[in-house]
């Protein structure tokens, strides 16, 4: 008996000694990765090692994220205390819903009532209880607004070349009411909606679109799209105050709404209530009712912000503005890996956590995306090793990709965890895995570079894994350009330090 008890309490006291023997390396076999040695700090060694940050603000020629008609279009002012201002503008076509339209009748029996143009509202980033008002253009007739039927022929979202010319309506508007019901009494095949923005245009433009109507004949505006768009270049919107961007689609739910009255046939001199709609057109270039044109402007104004004071230079920052595109971004260098080279890398991980501001309820962060400046190259490119060609890309690597078309356009989720700050803030924390690219580094198979801290909407970026070619990837880390933004610790911040953990056994 007592032999048995004996033998029992070895074989616990061996359990335990193996269970904390191997603590070290529960945390990063947790998040799924190989097998790790445990740290013997003789063989293998578990150490940080500090990195150098440098804010940066994204130009012209390095952000390449373009504008498409199936991504949210965001509008309004926005004044961030941190990241400085924002101006969102939206401009996009509405078109009838076939050609060879017409009101009904000829324009003499009709007689308008309104013309409302109606934004399907989707959701609204910062401060929702100041109000926006709304101002609507007409585009000049001059103006070369084209269709884009592709990401890579869209409108960057820095341009802003487009010439107005009259006003057509304005509306303000507090964004927290937009997902409200209200009554639509002109129209009883939708008597209650929500969901909308609605601007009421002038009469007089709704009079005038109606005047082209002449009932299908050659020289109307309705033959054909290419009749309509001489009449007719889109509209422009921007808002005159306000601090928050709202964002729309332009699905079915964005239309120009004409409601009037129009003649009996068969009743002369009977007037009845109906609506006509244009919509935004997502038919292709061979259709009858081609592809309408869109663009969404969002200019950034960093003037007088830490943003503008700390980007651009060699001095290393404590603490990286990160915002969404088109925005900030901040290079990350790590000097000590050069003094590691005849190691076995089993876990490098680049950490980093946000740094708290009373108002991050209000503009809140994304998921951020990491790549590498191929010296040789001269461009930046995906680290090499770090995420796989298709979508099959382990989770254990920097998140989860999801293949959207054959070209290789993929949405990136970086892995990140809450934790609490210093003074007790629930912050996020970021960590990257880098682990293969660091090993291939050492055996100088992979370019050297610094590494690009980000979040990014549409970014067209080179694919960095050997034997790629010049494929590209168009890493989209969010679902809307313009919102989201985050404070990091940098590399030299004195409680929330940027770093890279790694556990490497050195090679004898």
């Amino acid at each position: 008996m007592k032999k048995s008890l004996v033998f029992f309490f070895a074989i616990i006291s061996f359990s335990l000694a193996v269970l904390f023997s191997c603590n070290k390396i529960n945390l990063p076999t947790e998040l799924g990765q190989d097998l790790i040695p445990p740290v013997d700090n003789v063989h293998t060694f578990d150490t940080t090692l500090d990195v150098e940050t440098y804010n940066g603000i994204f130009s012209f020629a390095d952000d390449s994220a373009r504008s498409s008609y199936a991504d949210l279009q965001y509008l309004g002012q926005m004044n961030d205390p941190i990241f400085g201002r924002t101006d969102a503008r939206m401009f996009f076509e509405l078109k009838p819903q076939r050609y060879k339209f017409s009101f009904g009748n000829i324009p003499s029996k009709l007689s308008l009532d309104s013309v409302v143009l109606v934004l399907g509202y989707v959701n609204t980033y910062g401060d929702t209880l100041t109000p926006q008002t709304v101002e609507v253009s007409e585009l000049d007739p001059a103006t070369n607004f084209r269709p884009t039927y592709n990401l890579d022929s869209g409108y960057m979202m820095r341009e802003n070349n487009f010439v107005t010319a009259t006003v057509l309506g304005t509306k303000t508007v507090l964004p927290y009411t937009l997902n409200d019901s209200i009554k639509i009494y002109k129209d009883s095949t939708n008597p209650s909606v929500a969901n909308e923005l609605r601007i009421p245009l002038s009469n007089s433009f709704g009079q005038r679109m109606i005047n082209y109507d002449t009932s299908g004949t050659s020289s109307d505006a309705y033959s054909s799209d290419s009749l309509f768009r001489l009449k007719f270049k889109g509209f422009a919107l921007k808002s005159t105050s306000g601090n928050s961007i709202m964002g729309f689609g332009l699905g079915t739910v964005t239309k120009l709404a004409f409601y009037y009255k129009y003649e009996n046939p068969s009743t002369p001199g009977e007037m009845r209530d109906t609506v006509a709609y244009f919509l935004f057109s997502t038919g292709s270039s061979s259709s009858t009712t081609p592809l309408s044109a869109s663009a969404n402007y969002i200019g950034r104004d960093y003037s007088g912000t830490q943003v503008e004071a700390t980007a651009g230079d060699d001095v290393a920052d404590d603490i990286v503005y990160i915002q969404n595109t088109p925005g900030a971004y901040a290079k990350v260098k790590i000097p000590g890996l050069k003094g590691l080279q005849n190691s076995i890398v089993h876990l490098a991980e680049l950490q980093m956590e946000q740094i708290a501001h009373p108002q991050d309820s209000l503009f809140n962060t994304a998921p951020l995306f990491l790549d590498l400046f191929d010296s040789t190259a001269n461009k930046y490119k995906t680290i090499p090793y770090t995420i796989a060609n298709s979508y099959l890309a382990p989770v254990d690597q920097l998140g989860t990709f999801y293949t959207i078309s054959a070209v290789g356009y993929q949405q990136f989720g970086s892995r990140h965890f809450f934790k609490a700050d210093p003074a007790g803030n629930r912050v996020k924390e970021w960590k990257f895995n880098l682990t293969r690219y660091v090993q291939y580094l050492f055996k100088g198979t992979v370019p050297t570079g610094d590494l690009r801290l980000h979040m990014s909407f549409n970014m067209m970026i080179e694919n960095g894994n050997p034997n790629s070619g010049t494929a590209k990837i168009a890493v989209q880390t969010t679902g809307a350009p313009a919102s989201s933004r985050v404070r990091l610790g940098g590399g030299n911040h004195p409680t929330q330090k940027m770093k890279l953990r790694i556990i490497y056994s050195k090679l004898k």
